[in-house]
């Protein structure tokens, strides 16, 4: 009965005007086309939410490593492990630091994209928890959103403002994908580079939807 309710609100939601899919939690790990490897600038997001004050820093950190597909549906909280943190014991440190939760616990955070994101992405070169945060962790380090925009002359700024293309091109150039950004009242928020689930490496973007900026875009120095 759970199955068969799960699978009608897929097909409910499916139906409504070009909103976003969630497969809930019938999924089955794997069953998706690539990643969102996705990073939050931390000044755009403590402007709008009451940040943990010695969390913030002028820095994109990680958001998460979320499955999606290319019709925009995406699956979550799929059947597999549980969180565990002393799974990931060894990658603690480097977590807090580029993978916190700005408002709150970091294992609170992780908990809930491990259950909601990396249940499901246990497929390919990610056997186990461990490893989705360790590729968290190496992709961060591969995909360093700042310098990409430093080297196209876009940096923080509490005046300037740029092109929502120029700040696109900036990433594509120096990572060889398309991203998608995100922006939320004018401020540049939220960078996803897509990634393939199996080699783990860059790859075009396609339409995101949800992900668009437009006009005069800021990159604040300060929250």
């Amino acid at each position: 009965m759970k199955l068969f309710v799960a699978l009608l609100s897929v097909l409910l939601l499916a139906s409504t005007a070009k909103s976003t899919v969630t497969i809930y939690e019938s999924s089955k790990p794997g069953d998706f086309d690539f990643y969102l490897f996705v990073q939050q600038w931390i000044y755009s997001y403590c402007d709008s939410q009451t940040c943990i004050q010695n969390k913030e820093r002028e820095a994109f950190t990680i958001h998460g490593l979320w499955p999606e597909n290319s019709d925009g549906s995406y699956p979550s909280f799929c059947s597999g492990p549980s969180f565990n943190v002393n799974d990931i014991t060894d990658l603690e440190d480097q977590l807090n630091f580029d993978w916190p939760s700005l408002t709150g616990p970091n294992t609170d955070f992780w908990t809930h994209e491990f259950s909601k994101h990396g249940t499901c992405s246990i497929t390919g070169p990610i056997t186990d928890i461990h490893d989705y945060f360790a590729t968290g962790i190496k992709l961060y380090t591969e995909f360093n959103i700042t310098a990409a925009l430093e080297a196209e002359n876009i940096y923080p700024s509490g005046s300037n403002t740029y092109k929502p293309a120029d700040i696109t091109n900036a990433i594509s150039t120096h990572f060889g994908g398309k991203p998608g950004i995100q922006c939320s009242s004018g401020q540049l928020s939220t960078v996803a580079v897509c990634i393939d689930k199996n080699s783990l490496s860059v790859m075009d973007c396609p339409e995101l939807q949800g992900w668009s900026c437009s006009g005069s875009v800021k990159f604040p120095s300060t929250a």
